[in-house]
């Protein structure tokens, strides 16, 4: 619970009032470059009660990143960081780039940020290289949407 949330609490219960904890959103990106791919995940997880939004490519993830993310120009962190991005799940082979060039670019400036790469490789080595590099889980497509929504929901 956010130091707010918990001063929110304690004022209340000094009230006499009844203590309601609200649990901030998981705030997920998804960067797929199939269409039906990225809305189905979008949409399973949107479901579950997280923030996600859908990215096609690897460069519009960044550029949207940047600014949710408060490390643009001028940008304040404080103010901004309800608006941290919590998890990415990403596709290996995008458009533009590949899902672990995405996460080398992206990740030295979002530690915190939980990273999971999706595959239809079968083979070991993709995995291997992905655990390597630091990405937290790697899923084989056709995906089991029960352990994606497990992974998010540990954040």
């Amino acid at each position: 619970m956010s130091l707010a949330a918990t001063v929110v609490c304690a004022l209340r219960a000094s009230e006499g009032q009844p203590i309601q904890t609200i649990e901030p959103r998981i705030r997920v990106c998804v960067i797929d470059g199939d269409p039906a791919v990225r809305d189905s995940l979008v949409t399973l997880l949107s479901l579950n009660g997280h923030d996600v939004t859908g990215f096609g490519t690897g460069q519009a993830f960044l550029e949207a990143a940047e600014n949710l993310s408060g490390t643009g120009e001028g940008a304040d962190l404080a103010e901004n960081r309800a608006a941290l991005i919590d998890c990415v799940v990403c596709e290996a082979e995008l458009p533009d780039t590949s899902g672990l060039e995405l996460f080398r670019a992206f990740k030295p400036g979002h530690p915190e940020t939980r990273f999971a790469l999706l595959t239809s490789r079968n083979d070991h080595s993709t995995v291997v290289a992905a655990r390597t590099c630091g990405v937290d889980a790697v899923f084989r497509k056709p995906l089991v949407s029960q352990r994606l929504r497990a992974f998010v929901q540990r954040l």
